[in-house]
């Protein structure tokens, strides 16, 4: 098995479908499996169709929402692929180069993670690619400054800090050997830690444009107030994780100014 794509789902199974069919066109000539790790309630019983490919699932039925992380964990611990590829359910492969992108694992042993370029609604989609997320590369993103722009706008192969779990490949051996997504993080910033402890171990994360992937932003979310309690949740814990503490309590007193400021202008 050379390929293990695991994808959880959360109230995102009318994305499913369309997912795991682009993998199943575009990975036609690996040899791969799906891993579908089910947060919902419900049960995944119908499949249309991807009847045809379920011979290629495994369906791991948790039936709660147990986080991001932790399921992406769990159906990493099921796999037999040498490679894992995190995708989000509401996401789906467009270019047919997935095989070049497998191949620069065995070209350069160096390499641990890569990510392709994501595309919302035909454009490049901010924030799929970038620079270590220090404070100063936040403070400078709110005044549009930000460092990763340049690398998410960038049309070839790069070395860089971090990719998106959007669609995130990764080797097996050396994610179990990390532990895994930090669980943590039970949405958001687990991407980030990740690839940061990879690169720990002196191994590179690659930015790798040539493989395409169109992603439904929020297709499985559960309202924005809560996506974005569950952002600043993550952040704080990531800041915490990695940064002086002093880092997180002037990064809480921007963030006090900013929803201030959003709250003055939706009032008036």
């Amino acid at each position: 098995m050379k390929v293990s794509f695991v994808i959880v789902n959360y109230k995102s199974k009318k994305y499913l479908e369309k997912c795991i069919l682009s993998i199943a066109k575009k990975a036609i000539e690996l040899d791969f499996e799906i891993i579908v790790v089910n947060n919902d309630k419900e049960k995944l019983e119908s499949f249309g169709k991807i009847e045809k490919y379920l011979n290629k699932i495994n369906i791991i039925e948790i039936n709660e929402n147990v986080g991001f992380s932790r399921a992406n964990n769990i159906g990493a611990k099921k796999s037999r692929g040498d490679i894992l590829c995190f995708l989000n359910p509401d996401a789906n492969f467009i270019s047919d180069t997935i095989v070049d992108l497998i191949k620069e694992f065995d070209a350069n042993n160096e390499i641990g993670v890569i990510g392709p370029k994501v595309l919302k609604e035909g454009k490049i989609q901010p924030w799929s690619v970038g620079v270590d997320m220090d404070i100063f590369e936040i403070l400078r993103s709110k005044f549009g400054f930000s460092k990763s722009k340049r690398l998410w706008n960038s049309n070839k192969k790069t070395e860089v800090d971090w990719v998106s779990g959007v669609s995130l490949f990764v080797k097996k051996e050396l994610f179990l050997l990390e532990g895994g997504f930090d669980e943590n993080f039970f949405l958001y910033y687990e991407d980030v830690d990740l690839c940061k402890r990879i690169r720990k171990m002196n191994k590179k994360v690659i930015y790798f444009p040539f493989f395409e992937v169109a992603h439904l932003e929020g297709g499985s979310s559960c309202g924005k107030s809560k996506q974005k309690n569950e952002y600043f949740k993550s952040q704080n814990y990531f800041y915490e994780k990695w940064f002086n503490r002093k880092f997180l309590w002037i990064l809480k007193f921007f963030r006090f100014f900013y929803k201030l400021r959003y709250w003055v202008i939706r009032h008036n």
